[in-house]
C-alpha cells in the first residue's frame, strides 16, 4: 500500500512540474538540492562531534541538559547572553567531567565570543577563588570580588580574586604559580565549593580544557592537604622559665 501511495505522489508531482514554467522548476530543483545539502552537512557535523567525543570516552549533547549556567561560578554571571553548546560528559581519567563551549555577546546582534570550558569535582574550598589570565579579564565583565596579590605571580599576566586573601594565597601557592607561569595561552580557573572550572581559547581541542582542569584540580588537592597538615601541627608550648 505504501508503495502505491508513493508511486501516486511521484506521478502527481511529475504532472504538476510539467504545468510550471521551466524557470520555476529550475529554481525549485536548486533550492531542493541546497536544503538537502544543508541537512547532510548538519548531520555530518553532529556525527563528527559525536565520534570525537566517543574517542575520549564521553557522551555528546548538542544542548545543555544539565543547567550548567546555574552552576556557582563567577564566569557565567560575567557573560551577557550566555549560551552553552556541544556538551560532552562522562568519565575521563577517573573524573566525572562536563566539557562544553560557552558563547556570549555584549549586546544583541554583536559577534559572539566563545570559550572552551570544562567542569569537574575538586577539593573543597570554603570560599570561591578565581585565577584568570589578564587577557581573558579584558574580554569579560569585571567581578565584584577584589584582587589578591600573590608572590611569584606576575600581575600583568594573572589576576587572583577571593574574599579571603589568606585562602587565595594558600591555594595559589608556589606549585600553582609555577604551573601558571608555564601556560602560554590565556586560561581561567575557578573553584567554588567542591566544583572546579577551567576555561580558555575556543581553538582548544576537546581534551585540552580537561587536561588544564585535571592539573588545576591536582594542585587544589595539594593545597588542601597542605592546609590540613599545617592546621594539625600543634603550637609549641611555652618553655618553663
Amino acid at each position: 500500500m505504501r508503495v502505491l501511495v508513493a508511486f501516486g505522489v511521484a506521478v502527481a508531482a511529475a504532472l504538476f512540474l510539467k504545468l510550471l514554467p521551466p524557470f520555476i522548476v529550475l529554481v525549485a530543483f536548486i533550492g531542493g538540492i541546497a536544503v538537502v545539502n544543508l541537512r547532510l552537512k548538519g548531520r555530518v557535523k553532529k556525527e563528527r562531534a559525536t565520534f570525537r567525543s566517543e574517542v575520549v570516552g564521553l557522551r555528546f549533547e548538542t544542548r545543555d541538559r544539565f543547567g550548567l549556567l546555574a552552576y556557582p561560578f563567577a564566569l557565567f554571571g560575567r557573560c551577557e547572553r550566555a549560551e552553552v553548546e556541544g556538551v560532552r560528559w562522562g568519565a575521563w581519567h577517573g573524573l566525572e567531567v562536563k566539557r562544553f563551549d560557552l558563547s556570549y555577546a555584549p549586546s544583541a546582534g554583536e559577534e559572539r565570543t566563545r570559550l572552551a570550558c570544562a567542569i569537574a569535582s575538586s577539593a573543597y574550598a570554603p570560599l570561591p577563588v578565581l585565577v584568570e589570565s589578564t587577557l581573558l579579564s579584558g574580554l569579560l565583565a569585571e567581578p565584584t570580588t577584589a584582587t589578591v596579590p600573590v608572590d611569584g605571580l606576575p600581575p600583568d599576566r594573572w589576576v587572583v580574586r577571593c574574599e579571603d586573601p589568606a585562602l587565595a594565597k594558600a591555594i595559589v601557592g608556589p606549585s600553582m604559580t609555577s604551573w601558571l607561569s608555564e601556560l602560554e595561552e590565556p586560561w581561567g580557573f575557578e573553584v567554588s565549593g567542591s566544583l572546579a572550572l577551567a576555561y580558555g581559547p575556543p581553538s582548544a581541542g576537546i581534551e585540552e580544557p580537561l587536561e588544564r582542569l585535571e592539573a588545576f584540580g591536582r594542585l587544589l588537592e595539594e593545597a588542601r592537604e597542605r592546609r590540613v597538615n599545617e592546621a594539625a601541627v600543634p603550637e609549641r608550648p611555652d618553655l618553663p622559665a
